[in-house]
């Protein structure tokens, strides 16, 4: 009986990490931090995260942690609107992204975003942190 319950409690870690892993659901995290997220498992890696109102000042650090480089999109998901197309990251680089430099001087839409890494034939291993502010000098 109890190698029954052991056994049904493996697969039910391994089902939930499973959905953990292939879901997308928007990234949760206290103040002003917006996404903190390690990204990888396969070629072409998607993670989400919101932006709340008014909190349209976005600054996000992107490093790559693989032996490869990586191309980086941002896209709005409520508008498709694409706000960082392709932006190629070398091996073991890290890069910050900031709405204010790219001429979005009014800050992102608010809203849910889709974070796609793409390893071309690798796998991706990167990780994502950033911050929202209601003005640019809050980043």
């Amino acid at each position: 009986m109890k190698k029954k319950i052991f056994l049904l409690s493996i697969i039910s870690l391994a089902i939930a990490a499973t959905v953990g892993v292939t879901s997308v659901s928007p990234s949760k995290t206290s103040g002003n931090n917006i996404i903190s997220q390690r990204s990888g498992g396969s070629a072409t890696v998607r993670e989400a995260f919101s932006v709340p109102k008014g909190w349209g000042h976005v600054k996000l650090c992107l490093k790559n942690h693989s032996d490869h480089p990586v191309k980086v999109s941002l896209t709005h998901s409520g508008s498709n609107k694409l706000y960082i197309d392709g932006l190629v990251i070398d091996p073991h680089e890290t890069v910050t992204w900031k709405s204010t430099d790219q001429g979005f001087s009014e800050g992102l839409r608010s809203g849910d975003y889709i974070l796609q890494w793409r390893g071309s034939d690798y796998k991706v291993d990167g990780e994502t942190w950033g911050v929202a502010g209601s003005q640019p000098e809050n980043l």
